[in-house]
């Protein structure tokens, strides 16, 4: 049954919807390490440094814009061939053009909407499955493990070849990611308008508008001390080296929330897991942040970098489950990955304007906004959708 409505099985399409995760990762995974070689190489000051490596998350924003439209009217594997080559040639550009800061960001804000559009397609395929909060946190698990290797290739490529060598580098791991995805035997996959047999219409409502907001709010909040976690650890007397492999270890074995949440969401529903990450996360980066003490500030690092893989597939699934299409999946997936964005870019403000530990109550005031948009984001009862219906 599952094969003649044309819906891929788990296991191919788990495969296709990590590498489709894991080219955001590589957006993550590039963004500390060509700012500083922006600085360095190009002598460009910190805020156009930061514009750049933060435009592929403004694309993803914007992919949300066209992401939906896009689904309706192309198939899976006509959108995979386009945005994926378009993808590629992007990264292409900035390796060759690399001097010029105009033709990266619109290379970069180009390459960010192509990576949009491929999630949401993944997220939309997902939401047609049987477990989608296990499928999410599997493929989020995946692609923040291999941010990891990520990382490290483009840290040797911009040894090698600064800018141009990272730039180089990303292309080609677009092109391995974009291999998996093709090779994944999703073929007979189409969710057109032709398979669907009429546009549905997107139904926004209180509940649809504040579990989007609620995701891209959390994932902004608790990113707001990650842009500063090395100067933090600097400001304790912390060794950078001793530091990066103690945060970079960490950050690996954070992968496994991913499917923790996942589990949490699928066994006690969406709700209470959440309420437990926001707290959770907002006492992590308190105590961070405040901490004169480099083992206090490690172990307050444990939930707060844990709580955003948590929460991360658990937003994915309960704005799967907002309508049964997948449309706001599709919607959603690039708005909440573009909170990286306005985490980089509010972290900055704040700091420049309150200080450093300013960040800390900022991210305790976000966690409460988002605790109170949890009651909004519950499905309506039997009994109501009974009195609706009357």
């Amino acid at each position: 049954m599952i094969h003649k409505l044309g819906i891929p099985k788990p296991g191919p399409l788990l495969i296709a919807a990590a590498a489709a995760f894991s080219l955001s990762t590589l957006f993550s995974a590039m963004k500390p390490i060509l700012l500083t070689r922006f600085v360095e190489q190009l002598g460009l000051n910190e805020a156009l440094a930061g514009l750049l490596v933060a435009m592929p998350f403004v694309g993803l924003a914007c992919a949300a814009l066209c992401a939906r439209w896009l689904m309706h009217r192309y198939a899976y594997r006509t959108l995979l061939w386009w945005f994926s080559g378009v993808l590629i040639s992007s990264e292409l550009i900035c390796a060759l053009a690399y001097t010029s800061a105009t033709l990266v960001l619109i290379a970069q804000l180009i390459a960010g909407i192509s990576v949009g559009v491929l999630m949401g397609l993944m997220s939309r395929l997902i939401t047609r499955q049987v477990a989608a909060d296990q499928l999410f946190g599997f493929a989020d698990m995946i692609a923040v493990l291999l941010m990891s290797l990520m990382i490290a290739a483009v840290g040797e490529a911009v040894a090698w070849a600064g800018l141009q060598g990272g730039y180089l580098a990303a292309a080609s791991i677009a092109g391995l990611l974009t291999l998996i995805m093709l090779a994944a035997p999703l073929a007979q996959t189409d969710l057109t308008t032709a398979t669907l047999g009429h546009a549905i219409k997107l139904d926004i409502n209180v509940r649809s508008v504040a579990t989007v907001l609620m995701g891209v709010l959390f994932v902004t909040s608790s990113g707001l001390g990650f842009a500063f976690m090395f100067t933090l650890a600097q400001n304790l007397q912390m060794d950078y080296a001793v530091a990066a492999r103690q945060i970079g270890g960490l950050l690996f074995v954070s992968a496994f929330a991913c499917w923790v949440g996942g589990w949490c969401s699928g066994r006690f529903g969406p709700h209470r897991p959440l309420a437990c990450a926001f707290f959770a996360c907002g006492a992590g980066w308190y105590v961070a942040i405040h901490t004169a003490s480099p083992l206090i500030f490690m172990l307050a690092l444990v939930p707060a970098v844990f709580a955003l893989q948590f929460c991360f597939p658990i937003f994915l699934a309960i704005s799967a489950a907002l309508d049964r299409t997948g449309q706001w999946a599709a919607v959603a997936t690039p708005l909440l990955t573009s909170g990286f964005a306005w985490a980089a870019i509010s972290a900055g403000f704040i700091v420049e304007r309150f200080g450093l530990e300013a960040l800390a109550s900022a991210t305790v005031t976000g966690m409460l906004l988002c605790a109170a948009l949890l009651p909004f984001t519950r499905a309506p009862s039997a009994a109501a959708l009974a009195a609706n219906a009357k």
